[in-house]
């Protein structure tokens, strides 16, 4: 009864013959204990198998655990993917003491928006076209994909002809419209797939930027900007290279690493950041400009 009840809450339908055969008893005993000892707990599927009923499932099946790691993102969080690591993490008898402790990164409260989200993932799921308020412009979209990045939830739709993203938080009267599908264009599915952002353009910039040694270990250990690739020069320092889609995309990231990180090319873009530079140092102190002017570029 027990290994019965172990493969029952693995997920998977059973099928009384196997288990006949494993114990070397008759396909009767196993029918009385799966039809009658089992009574609400085991039910039988359309194919005349065995599964656990849907009453009984209190647990998640061990099996689901790397399905879900992957769902949300952690699969290569630890070391040790298996679900037997993942298993012994969860049964620890003091979380308080624990040898573990992974910090969440901040995310948006999205309460009082779970039906907004359910109808969003019913017209992907569904293939629904749908209709809603964005910044105060009214849209009408092909959802294709519910996208979590940096603790916001965003919507992968095409507007017209292109694709692009929506907060969810921001979207104001959706109205999915169940009598209008639409058929998927595989290519969006694989852009999608490829993106390690959510700003989706036609085409990208190649930025090359030069990385000082004393913060170069930060950008090695895991990848900081989209499509990222690098090059370590003999004095330790990194030559990185990487494609973005709007300077916006890019200032951010260098403006937190300064004075360690500078942007090679476009050269334009160089500019920009130190006229920004600029403007906020005479904004907020007029006697650093004149400091600023005097120092190499």
């Amino acid at each position: 009864m027990s290994h019965i009840l172990a493969q029952l809450h693995q997920g998977g339908a059973i099928d009384k013959h196997r288990l006949a055969q494993d114990f070397q008893v008759n396909v009767r005993t196993i029918e009385r204990d799966l039809g009658e000892r089992l009574y609400g707990i085991a039910e039988r599927t359309v194919e005349g198998r065995w599964q656990l009923a849907l009453a009984a499932r209190a647990t998640i099946p061990a099996r689901y655990l790397g399905a879900y790691a992957r769902l949300v993102g952690t699969e290569y969080l630890f070391p040790d993917s298996s679900v037997r690591y993942l298993l012994e993490q969860l049964e620890a008898q003091q979380p308080a003491q624990h040898a573990l402790r992974v910090q969440s990164m901040p995310n948006e409260d999205l309460q009082g928006h779970g039906p907004q989200f359910a109808q969003l993932q019913r017209a992907i799921e569904q293939q629904y076209e749908c209709c809603f308020t964005y910044k105060d412009k009214h849209r009408h979209v092909q959802p294709y994909r519910l996208i979590h990045k940096n603790g916001v939830w965003y919507v992968a739709a095409v507007e017209g002809l292109q694709l692009k993203n929506f907060s969810v938080a921001l979207i104001q009267s959706l109205q999915p419209y169940e009598a209008r599908h639409f058929t998927p264009d595989p290519q969006h599915h694989d852009y999608i797939n490829r993106k390690d952002d959510v700003w989706f353009t036609a085409s990208t910039i190649e930025v090359l930027l030069r990385v000082d040694s004393e913060i170069a270990h930060y950008f090695v250990r895991r990848a900081i900007l989209p499509e990222q690739q690098h090059r370590k020069d003999e004095d330790g320092s990194l030559l990185v290279t990487t494609h973005v889609s709007h300077l916006s995309q890019l200032f951010p990231v260098v403006r937190y690493w300064l004075p360690h990180v500078r942007i090679l090319q476009p050269l334009a873009w160089h500019q920009t950041l130190v006229q920004g530079l600029e403007q906020a140092l005479a904004r907020w102190d007029p006697g650093s400009q004149r400091a600023l002017k005097t120092a190499p570029l």
